[in-house]
């Protein structure tokens, strides 16, 4: 069985449950090592199961690529989203605080994932700016989600019935629109100008 050294791998991301680490031979994929019981990890693998198995649109996600054992423990392979120059993608609260975007391309990249999100009916379990990476493809920039995506509860019809899915969809969206105001307002105060509001639909 061959494990993983990660005793010397770069620490890219920390969630609540997961630490991820950028893989120490392969550029474009991601690790990430469980802190507490894998339950995240099973229900990432058995969600991007059946996405795969009914032919999903997947390319706002960071495809799961299988389970590793590593030196720090079991982890899931993922891909690392970079942009076309080999960097690392900067998340959605990076691109806010830095102001690497304007409010209206911010606004626009949102509305393209929302109604992606709605026309594939993917359900995602934590929406957050931080699981948000914002990809330079082609000079476009585009945004990648790379954790969260699974049954945002124990009901399987969460996932196989529309009109739950997009009940979920929605409700996890308000809660992202929450926390981008937030990012928006901290950043406008710091800068001394006032954001454009942003419109919850």
């Amino acid at each position: 069985m061959d494990i993983i050294d990660l005793s010397e791998a770069e620490l890219i991301g920390q969630g609540r449950d997961r630490n991820c680490y950028r893989h120490p031979t392969i550029q474009n994929q991601c690790i990430k090592v469980s802190r507490k019981p894998q339950k995240q990890t099973r229900r990432e693998r058995a969600y991007f199961s059946y996405l795969m198995k009914h032919s999903v649109d997947t390319s706002h996600l960071a495809h799961y690529l299988g389970t590793v054992h590593t030196t720090r423990g079991p982890g899931a392979t993922c891909e690392l989203i970079l942009n076309d120059n080999g960097r690392l993608s900067s998340t959605l609260t990076q691109v806010i605080q830095q102001g690497e975007l304007t409010d209206k391309d911010i606004r626009s990249l949102l509305d393209n994932l929302k109604a992606y999100l709605l026309e594939q009916e993917i359900c995602v379990r934590d929406l957050s700016p931080n699981n948000l990476m914002c990809q330079w493809k082609e000079g476009i920039p585009r945004l990648v989600i790379i954790d969260g995506v699974s049954n945002p509860g124990v009901n399987p019809l969460n996932i196989r019935v529309s009109a739950l899915s997009k009940y979920f969809i929605r409700k996890a969206w308000r809660s992202l629109e929450k926390k981008v105001e937030r990012l928006r307002n901290v950043a406008s105060e710091s800068a001394g100008t006032s954001s454009l509001p942003v419109s919850i639909a």
